[in-house]
């Protein structure tokens, strides 16, 4: 079969230790680009097979990689690789955004309290760090905000984990920034074709980028976890007209 196929010669085949390298003191220099999202891609797609065929040779390179992944956060709970200078900024949100997915998925499949603390930590410094900064996620990196605050999903998966109201309050605080101006306007724009919701940018790879689908759709994620947590109307609404544009 074609997923016992992609699990023996693609999952099973990636060096995990190679994706978890990423993260390691000495590479914490990063300014711009984006390694920190393979570790937590790879993996969400490895828990997702294990669902599927479980077996103790996946099931030990899930837990070898999670182990990797959590010795290389630091003390105030970040697990990234961009330089401090640089926290926040480009697709450092949208990294830690995929760490936080792999902890949960694994937390999901062990019940490992480890990895869940691991993605508390994770979620506790990005807020922390943010409300030292100025608390506005949308203007943190490219797509008006889209990369960066579709770290909606994880933060909606561990308030349904931990009961944690401050998830859920940040949870909101994301969605009601995208209806600021300087926002991605998610919901208001729910229904206009998405290549005419902002103009065309001269740079494509800019905060001016609001047509951006993949960053687009990851946020619709989440807010379909929001949806599911709240019972927000407004929030499955805007997904569906969003869905039937394409």
């Amino acid at each position: 079969m074609r997923l016992t196929d992609d699990l023996n010669n693609r999952i099973l085949a990636q060096d995990a230790d190679r994706l978890v390298n990423a993260f390691k003191p000495e590479n914490r220099t990063e300014a711009h680009l984006w390694q920190s999202e393979f570790w937590g891609k790879w993996f969400t797609s490895a828990a997702l097979a294990y669902k599927y065929q479980p077996n103790a040779k996946l099931k030990a390179v899930l837990d070898h990689a999670v182990t990797g992944l959590l010795a290389n956060q630091t003390p105030d709970g970040y697990i990234g690789n961009y330089a401090d200078e640089h926290r926040l900024e480009e697709w450092d949100i949208w990294g830690r955004k995929y760490c936080m997915l792999g902890l949960i998925a694994y937390y999901d499949i062990t019940k490992d309290k480890k990895s869940l603390q691991g993605a508390i930590r994770v979620a506790d410094n990005l807020i922390d760090e943010l409300n030292k900064k100025d608390g506005i996620i949308v203007t943190k990196g490219n797509y008006r905000g889209m990369a960066a605050s579709s770290v909606l999903e994880p933060i909606c998966l561990l308030y349904n984990r931990t009961g944690n109201k401050k998830y859920l309050d940040f949870a909101q605080e994301i969605v009601r920034q995208w209806e600021t101006p300087q926002g991605p306007r998610l919901i208001s724009k729910a229904n206009i074709n998405v290549a005419e919701r902002f103009p065309k940018p001269k740079n494509w790879y800019s905060y001016e980028q609001g047509q951006k689908a993949y960053e687009m759709m990851s946020c619709y994620e989440g807010l379909l976890e929001l949806y599911r947590i709240t019972g927000n109307e407004t929030y499955k609404k805007a997904v569906e007209e969003t869905s039937g544009e394409y």
